[in-house]
């Protein structure tokens, strides 16, 4: 009886045990395809070109409102490099859309602040270490230019599908010529259309 009673639990466990691999296998690749699933979904929304945010001139941190409260020449910087991300084309690549609203919504109008809010004593140690706060925001604004000038220039997607086109070809067509897989018929030669 005893006996029975361990081959009946051996059977089971192994059976059990196959079940409860079945059942984990078969979780791990609905995982993966919902994982596959939200990865696509996530390109196809990165593929579509966002609207640049319109700023806000109610907002009194909003870097049109910033900019103007600015000395000349930097505020026709400021204002420059604001015409500038508002006339980005829509269909920009994903990482160059990023640049330009981070710049818009974040990076410039830091950067304003951080001028506007220097106190008289700020502006005295900025100028005994030899620096000039207005000097100091104009190589800022510059650097912002420049770098939102490139990313217009830029066309990271363009050169990506570029690159994987490329990376496609190599495998289809290497891979294929190392196989035999290319072997053409003879230029004169006919081939049944069965053969085809």
């Amino acid at each position: 009886m005893i006996a029975v009673l361990i081959v009946l639990v051996v059977f089971g466990s192994i059976f059990g045990g196959s079940a409860l691999i079945t059942s984990i296998a078969g979780q791990n690749k609905l995982r993966l395809l919902q994982e596959k699933r939200a990865i696509a979904e996530l390109e196809t929304a990165a593929k579509r070109p966002a609207p640049l945010l319109a700023p806000t001139l109610s907002d009194p941190h909003a870097a049109p409102v910033l900019a103007l409260k600015l000395p000349e020449p930097q505020r026709s910087q400021a204002l420059g490099l604001l015409c500038q991300i508002q006339d980005a084309p829509a269909g920009l690549d994903a990482r160059s859309t990023y640049l330009v609203k981070q710049t818009q919504a974040d990076y410039l109008p830091q950067t304003l602040r951080a001028y506007l809010d220097l106190t008289d004593g700020a502006r005295q140690r900025l100028a005994t270490q030899g620096m000039d706060a207005q000097t100091l925001l104009s190589e800022q604004l510059d650097l912002m230019t420049q770098g939102v000038r490139e990313a217009l220039k830029l066309d990271h997607a363009a050169a990506d599908r570029m690159l994987t086109q490329g990376r496609f070809l190599r495998e289809r067509f290497q891979g294929a010529a190392e196989l035999g897989e290319l072997s053409l018929p003879e230029p004169h030669s006919r081939v049944p259309l069965d053969k085809v």
